[in-house]
């Protein structure tokens, strides 16, 4: 287990020289739960002012990780035609629960749109839900919950400490199921780079999202994260690398957390850069949703996307929401 988290760190200390790095804000987990006065005050201002801050030394979490990991590896590595039995019955009305591979789309600066196709997921609730749909192969659901339950906990109480859940907006997530999303951005072999990005430009649709650093593969052999690849974020119309450690949970804004805020925060835009060759990253992000019938009058810019469904001041549902972005970013399949 310490090598694992050894090589994590070295992986992930490697920086592009070409591209420019995020000095990422990251604060004590022990001060964070203190409410030091100082500690909170750069909370919030990496959140407010470059989209994103991480947490270092939150119990059981860099071990949660690695568990979580390994899992995910074991199922990624059954074959297709397995996998896809776990895919959302749409028929049903299933959107999203399961096994989901190259569905995504984005549309680039050009005006272009391309689909994520080298972008595999494995979504579930969080907390457990019956309604998630897990492999017998593969004990996943273990450790891709124990994870996810941690991850909440842990935005949750970010979420309190910068007023965007609670009295002041009025919005509250227990009894709420959030989504989990297991990701693995697959190797590009020697295919062309028209899309250079396993995951294009966009902003996370919910209220906040909590992610753990990658992991890179190539086989069974942990390397050094690429040069050219990792999670990107755009500050200050600049994108700029992010590198972090297996020790440090991050938070980013996301849509709806700037709409109910009134453009207070402001959500964070990102992609993730592909690596060359054979190799493969593993990561964890959990999206953290509002009730459905979460009801708000915002002025915020965001009221100009055609999703909002009306103009600034008027009503727009949560629910709304989450359907018009299913319609603009989800690929169509037969």
């Amino acid at each position: 287990m310490r090598n694992f988290f050894v090589l994590i760190f070295f992986a992930l200390s490697v920086a592009a020289a070409e591209n420019e790095v995020l000095d990422l804000k990251v604060i004590p987990y022990d001060l964070f739960m203190q409410d030091d006065a100082e500690t909170l005050q750069i909370l919030r201002q990496a959140l407010y002012e470059d989209g994103i801050v991480g947490i270092r030394g939150v119990p059981g979490y860099a071990e949660k990780t690695a568990q979580f990991i390994a899992q995910a590896r074991a199922f990624t590595a059954l074959p297709e035609k397995t996998k896809e039995q776990y895919a959302p019955n749409r028929e049903r009305g299933d959107l999203f629960l399961g096994y989901e591979n190259g569905r995504e789309k984005f549309q680039r600066p050009d005006g272009k749109w391309v689909i994520d196709d080298l972008k595999a997921s494995y979504y579930a609730f969080i907390p457990e839900s019956p309604k998630n749909l897990w492999p017998v192969e593969i004990d996943l659901q273990k450790e891709y919950t124990a994870l996810g339950c941690l991850m909440f906990d842990m935005g949750k109480a970010v979420m309190e400490k910068i007023d965007l859940i609670g009295p002041k907006t009025g919005i509250y997530v227990d009894n709420v199921p959030h989504v989990g999303r297991l990701i693995y951005y697959q190797k590009t072999g020697d295919a062309s780079y028209d899309n250079p990005y396993w995951c294009g430009e966009h902003f996370d649709h919910g209220l906040f999202t909590v992610l753990n650093p990658g992991a890179y593969f190539v086989e069974d052999t942990l390397v050094p994260e690429p040069e050219e690849a990792g999670l990107f974020v755009s500050v200050q119309g600049t994108f700029k690398k992010v590198v972090s450690d297996p020790e440090v949970m991050m938070f980013q804004v996301a849509e709806f957390g700037q709409l109910i805020t009134n453009d207070a925060i402001r959500a964070t835009k990102h992609r993730v850069h592909k690596a060359a060759g054979s190799v493969e990253r593993y990561t964890m992000a959990l999206f953290f949703e509002a009730p459905l019938q979460t009801t708000i009058h915002s002025i915020s810019a965001l009221t100009q996307d055609a999703r909002y469904g009306g103009v600034a001041g008027m009503p727009c549902v949560y629910q709304h929401w989450i359907e018009e972005t299913f319609k603009r970013f989800t690929v169509e399949k037969n």
